[in-house]
């Protein structure tokens, strides 16, 4: 359970369109709440330059273990093959990443699809792991510093307004990617780029009418069939393009055995953004949101360069569809903020240079013991939906503070065990 709103939408300024869709969602399991499961890898220009490509690579293989991630077995089935081929023929070529099967964090069990989320990742860590808390209605007020040291968070009690504090030798602020850097503006913690670079994914869905060629009823359903098709970024083609048979999906409608509905398809497309500086997301030094944290004003706009995607990707809903159907509507750019998908307000990078906000290893910039995860880490402009990348950032950062942290206890229990005056 969560409660959703909206971030309110200040006055625009002349170019700002703003993200009047923005949504967050408090409760346990955040933003996945929302979460749908896709798990792409990034590809070309999303991936992140500074890391290592094997080191990447690796990351990202062991998020998709983390997180349960599977394709159709056997290179597909029926009439989810039958929509990638078709997809294939029209959108692949030289330099582009080919057609393939969406990545889904999702297991077939011989009756239908299972969708992995907050509780299948956590697993038993709650009662099995010593001194693990999940702590339900807590609000993070601040995190505690001291001499430029995180040591600690404040936290409230949302049903009795009971405020404590909760000591840490690391702490990680991972609270999505607006109210991360809101929760770092509250703490006194503004490094230049904190809120700025913000981006999200241009957005177009289209419903249609499968044509005779794609008649649900002409094909078997087994695990091979249930799925979607992607069409994966490249930097020729700076988006990403996804077909769904409703009929032969984890989604199917009631009614969908009805002849009038069971021809429905969705195409889904995600562009990149022209990443800017000045698209960010800004605190108020004396306002404040339903919670009492600084209140946000988001600041948006699109680039020629942007426009010129925005173009391109509406071509190729109206191909996609014309290939294996006809459109119900004409496809629209959906509202800013739809995709759900903020990056890079707490970026990393690889120096201080007043671009970033943290580290590769997810380190927040002048401040030691203080860490932040969550997709706005991701640096780069991507299509790709990040779940996967996100995942991978995060433990591979986690990975090395549990090395810190058992390097620190070794030479806490060596020094306890060392004669006095030694």
């Amino acid at each position: 359970p969560g409660l959703f709103f909206a971030a309110p939408r200040p006055p625009l300024a002349d170019g700002d369109v703003g993200l009047p869709a923005a949504s967050m969602s408090s409760g346990v399991g955040g933003m996945g709440i929302h979460w749908g499961t896709s798990c792409p890898r990034p590809h070309q220009s999303e991936r992140i330059p500074f890391l290592p490509a094997e080191e990447l690579d690796a990351a990202l293989s062991h998020a998709e273990g983390l997180l349960g991630v599977h394709t159709p077995p056997n290179g597909g089935s029926g009439l989810l093959r039958a929509l990638r081929d078709a997809i294939a023929g029209e959108f692949d070529g030289p330099g582009l990443t080919p057609t393939s099967y969406m990545p889904t964090a999702t297991h077939w069990d011989g009756t239908g699809l299972r969708f992995s989320g907050t509780g299948v990742i956590l697993g038993d860590l709650e009662a099995t792991v010593p001194g693990f808390e999940l702590r339900s209605e807590t609000l993070v007020r601040r995190v505690l510093l001291e001499d430029g040291v995180a040591v600690g968070a404040e936290l409230e009690d949302r049903r009795t307004g009971e405020r404590s504090r909760v000591s840490a030798r690391f702490v990680v602020v991972c609270a999505d990617g607006l109210r991360t850097p809101q929760v770092l503006f509250a703490s006194g913690v503004r490094p230049r780029a904190l809120g700025h670079h913000l981006n999200e994914h241009y957005q177009m869905a289209t419903m249609l009418t499968l044509g005779d060629e794609f008649d649900p009823a002409a094909y078997t359903v087994d695990a091979g069939s249930i799925g979607s098709v992607i069409v994966p970024f490249s930097d020729a083609r700076p988006m990403q393009g996804g077909v769904i048979s409703l009929a032969g999906s984890a989604y199917k409608l009631p009614g969908m055995d009805e002849a009038a509905t069971a021809r429905l398809g969705v195409l889904a497309w995600y562009a990149a953004k022209d990443i800017q500086f000045g698209d960010a997301v800004e605190f108020s030094e004396t306002e404040t949101d339903f919670y009492g944290m600084p209140k946000m004003t988001i600041h948006y706009s699109r680039t020629e360069k942007d426009l010129a995607t925005i173009e391109q990707m509406r071509q190729n809903s109206l191909r996609s569809a014309g290939r294996i159907g006809t459109p119900l509507e004409q496809p629209e750019l959906a509202a800013g903020g739809s995709s759900l998908h903020y990056q890079g307000t707490v970026r990393m990078g690889v120096a201080d240079d007043g671009d970033s906000v943290c580290d590769p290893l997810l380190r927040v910039w002048g401040v030691d013991s203080l860490y932040v995860g969550g997709n706005g880490v991701i640096p780069t402009a991507t299509a790709a939906n990040p779940t996967l990348t996100t995942v991978a950032l995060a433990w591979r950062a986690a990975s090395q503070l549990a090395s810190e942290l058992a390097e620190l206890r070794e030479r806490e229990g060596l020094l306890a065990e060392a004669p006095a005056g030694a």
